[in-house]
C-alpha cells in the first residue's frame, strides 16, 4: 500500500486486524478437533530409573577396602624437627578449636596421652594408702597439640599429678614442648547431693612425636614404667640323677602289699646231702630182677 493514500477505516480496517487472530484460532480449533480425542485423557506413565548396578569388589582388595574405611595410613614414624618448628610457628598462637586435625597422629597420640598420664600417676602416688583417685577424660589431640581433663575429689592429689606430668622428661629433655594448664576449679555436680569435685584442663604437645614411655622419666630421674624384673627360674633335679623306680622300691622289699611275694625267695637253709630216693628199688640178688645187678658169684 502507498504510503500517500489513505489508510482504510471503519468496518474494513476492523477485519483487517481481526483477520490474523481469526486464522490463529480456527487452526487452534481445527487442531483440537483432529488431535485431542475426546474423554478423559490417560495418567501419565512414570518412567522407574534403572538399578544402579551394584559395585563388585576387586580380588584381593581387602587391604584396599580398609584404607578407603580410614582414609588415611597409620602414623608410624615421626615428623622432622624442621617440620614440627614450622607447626608450632603455626599454630601455637590459635586456639584448639581453630586447629586442623591430622586424623593419622591424632589416632596414635590420643592412646599415647592416657598410658603417660597413668604411669605418672602410679608413680606419684606410689606407696600412698590409699592410694588417690585421678581420673582422665575428654582426650583429644589434632595436628600438633593435644588437650585433655583431670578431676578428683581432692585438689592437693590433682596439683600433685599436674606437677609431676609437668616435670616429665624425655632423654634428658622437656616432654612437653606446651604445657598450659588451666587453673583448679570445681567441677559443675552432674546430680543433687553429689561429693564436690575439682578439675582442670590441659593444652600440651610434644617435642617429638611418638616418643616411647619406656624411655620417659620424672623430673628426679626415676624410670616412668621401671623395667619389669624377670623372675629367676629354680633348676630342676637333674637329669642325670638316680631316681628310685617301682622296680627298685619292690626288690628291696620282698613283700609286697598284703605280704604277697613278689619275687622269688632265696631260701637259707643249709644244704644237705643228697638222700637216696624212696622210690629208688634194693639191688636184689635174684639174677635178672633188675637190669645191670651183678650175678652171684658160682664156687668151684
Amino acid at each position: 500500500m502507498n504510503s500517500l493514500e489513505p489508510r482504510p477505516t471503519g468496518r474494513s480496517a476492523l477485519v483487517g486486524w481481526l483477520l490474523p487472530f481469526l486464522c490463529v484460532s480456527a487452526a487452534l480449533i481445527a487442531h483440537w478437533a483432529l488431535s485431542v480425542p475426546p474423554g478423559p485423557l490417560p495418567p501419565p506413565v512414570v518412567k522407574e530409573a534403572p538399578p544402579k548396578p551394584s559395585p563388585t569388589p576387586a580380588a584381593g582388595g581387602d587391604e584396599d577396602d580398609d584404607k578407603d574405611k580410614d582414609g588415611f595410613e597409620p602414623f608410624t614414624a615421626p615428623r622432622a624437627a624442621g617440620l614440627l618448628v614450622q607447626l608450632h610457628a603455626a599454630y601455637d598462637g590459635v586456639a584448639f578449636k581453630a586447629e586442623p586435625t591430622f586424623d593419622a597422629w591424632s589416632v596414635a597420640h590420643r592412646p599415647l596421652i592416657t598410658q603417660i598420664i597413668t604411669a605418672t600417676r602410679l608413680q606419684a602416688f606410689k606407696g600412698m594408702v590409699p592410694s588417690p583417685s585421678v581420673s582422665t577424660s575428654n582426650v583429644e589431640c589434632h595436628t600438633i597439640r593435644c588437650r585433655f581433663t583431670l578431676s578428683s575429689s581432692k585438689q592437693e592429689d590433682l596439683q600433685l599429678l599436674l606437677d609431676a606430668l609437668a616435670g616429665l622428661q624425655l632423654d634428658g629433655a622437656p616432654l612437653w614442648h606446651t604445657w598450659k594448664p588451666d587453673d583448679i576449679a570445681e567441677e559443675p555436680a552432674k546430680r543433687a547431693n553429689a561429693k564436690p569435685r575439682m578439675r582442670t584442663q590441659v593444652l600440651v604437645s610434644f617435642a617429638r612425636d611418638l616418643p616411647k614411655v619406656d624411655q620417659i622419666a620424672l623430673k628426679s630421674g626415676a624410670p616412668l614404667k621401671p623395667a619389669t624384673i624377670t623372675p629367676v627360674k629354680v633348676p630342676g633335679p637333674s637329669a642325670s640323677a638316680p631316681t628310685p623306680s617301682p622296680s627298685t622300691s619292690s626288690t628291696a622289699n620282698p613283700l609286697g602289699p598284703g605280704g604277697a611275694t613278689t619275687g622269688p625267695r632265696p631260701s637259707t637253709a643249709h644244704p644237705t646231702p643228697a638222700q637216696p630216693s624212696s622210690t629208688a628199688q634194693p639191688s636184689s640178688s635174684v639174677p635178672g630182677s633188675t637190669p645191670g645187678a651183678k650175678p652171684p658169684s658160682h664156687s668151684p
